[in-house]
């Protein structure tokens, strides 16, 4: 994965340099910027100083071999991308594109398929193709006229936009907006492009309205798009490094990995004799795999609370317990020289794992939309943080649980598949018994589930200790 900025309107080099800068945790490996016509990789030397029109550049971050610069011209297109796709080889062969497989870059992949659709319009081209593409994306394309940014369906990948009154700009982070001056900053909504400064909606969001009505089928069914989306993730992984919390969702992730035969390597963190760190050893000596632990205290908090506030940039409480979490589990995992980690995120909006969900159960209705208003909302509540905090230290989450698939057999879930009564204190009973069903024991199946930041102490330490020195409470309180 990557980063991915760009302006449109008045501009310096100046501007796109520091953009690039700020973001280079997300690309480290090199750089690239397209303006007027013309690309550059590398290299700002031969850019015009200042100009007026648009402006896109890309940071790389590469995870397999030795994947080429962006951007990437094809025809009259060009595209920076913080993509991956997981279907670009089925997309080479039914496009039958001329790209070697073993050495190309997802972005060429997008860029020659919204090609083949282009005639002269490229907001046509786009909408024709992009429902092929499966996948974790944002990307920029334009046509030397016209220019579109969007993301994927659920907004894996974070994309933020905003303007001032002489340009208009969007990049991967706030903070590369923020860079140039700009703070009226917006977080697109996935069922959005921005199509030439405008907002324009594109998609529908998922509704829970067909619903199976065979328990059996819905747990296979699950089953088996769980563990293609998982097997798909990895495909091109040696091993695999997860955040692993022992909870039934990370759990059902390695026993995946563990029935695809993958080398794995767990990582979790917490202070001294907290839930996760003690039933993450369990769970992992029961499966015999190595957790590698950070146990943490409270110097180790202090030293990372404002690093995780500049990284996931936002100072709510608990974003910054979970934010730490994943921050402190990614750096981890990189110095063990992964880029690339698996998550559980995302199934307890699918298979209503909180327990105010369960408080809805005697109205459906109210249940259902609390669920389909979570899943919609989740790129900005829970995704943006969690790649944020992953990507600090040049780690790409990947999180199967929102794979296509996924979450189209999950919304066709009823409710009482889900949770069995308005005091059920371990829902997600359907995902629970295809845990069953991959081969966990019952007691990792069915522990109840406690919060990333509760479970590892991290909250505790920050509202117990921190918020009781001045320099803390302020921040947190402005």
């Amino acid at each position: 994965m990557c980063s991915i900025v760009g302006i449109n309107g008045k501009f310096s080099c100046s501007d796109v340099e520091v953009m690039l800068e700020t973001l280079k945790h997300r690309g480290p490996d090199g750089y690239g910027i397209y303006t007027d016509g013309n690309i550059y990789y590398n290299c700002f030397d031969d850019i015009n100083s200042c100009d007026d029109g648009f402006i896109m550049a890309h940071n790389l971050l590469s995870i397999v071999g030795d994947v080429k610069l962006q951007p990437f011209k094809c025809g009259d297109l060009t595209i920076v991308a913080n993509a991956e796709l997981y279907n670009y080889k089925q997309l080479i062969d039914d496009f039958n594109l001329d790209i070697d497989a073993s050495s190309c870059s997802d972005c060429e992949i997008i860029v020659e398929i919204i090609e083949r659709n282009y005639n002269g319009n490229l907001y046509d081209a786009v909408i024709k193709s992009i429902d092929v593409f499966d996948g974790d994306y944002a990307f920029a394309i334009t046509d030397g006229c016209d220019y579109i940014v969007m993301r994927d369906n659920y907004g894996i990948k974070p994309l933020y936009y905003g303007c001032n009154s002489d340009k208009f700009a969007f990049a991967s982070e706030q903070k590369a907006l923020k860079s140039i001056g700009i703070t009226d900053i917006e977080n697109l909504n996935p069922r959005c492009m921005i199509y030439n400064d405008k907002i324009i909606k594109y998609r529908s969001e998922p509704k829970r309205d067909i619903f199976y009505d065979d328990y059996n089928t819905a747990v296979e069914d699950l089953k088996d798009a769980l563990t293609q989306s998982v097997a798909k993730r990895v495909e091109d992984l040696e091993s695999v490094a997860v955040l692993f919390s022992a909870g039934v969702d990370s759990s059902i992730v390695v026993q995946i990995l563990k029935n695809l035969e993958k080398d794995i390597q767990l990582y979790t963190v917490g202070v001294e004799n907290s839930q996760d760190l003690k039933v993450a050893r369990n769970v992992a000596s029961d499966m015999h795999l190595p957790l590698n632990e950070w146990v943490i205290d409270q110097e180790v908090v202090e030293n990372y609370f404002y690093d995780t506030i500049d990284t996931i940039e936002s100072n709510n409480i608990m974003k910054i317990g979970v934010g730490m979490t994943i921050k402190l589990t990614s750096k981890l995992a990189h110095d063990d020289g992964y880029k690339v980690m698996l998550t559980g995120q995302g199934a307890d909006e699918l298979f209503a794992g909180y327990n105010r969900y369960a408080k809805k159960y005697d109205t459906p209705d109210l249940l259902y939309q609390e669920l389909e208003c979570d899943l919609n909302n989740i790129y900005n509540v829970n995704l943006e943080r969690d790649d944020k905090s992953a990507m600090s230290n040049s780690v790409e989450l990947r999180v199967p649980f929102l794979d296509f698939n996924v979450v189209d057999v999950a919304v066709q879930m009823p409710y009482n598949y889900l949770i069995h009564s308005n005091d059920d204190k371990i829902r997600k009973h359907i995902l629970r018994d295809v845990a069953l069903k991959l081969g966990l024991p019952e007691d990792v199946a069915k522990r109840p589930k406690k919060a990333a930041q509760y479970a590892t102490g991290i909250d505790k330490t920050i509202r117990k200790k921190l918020l009781k020195k001045d320099e803390y409470r302020k921040l947190i309180e402005n």
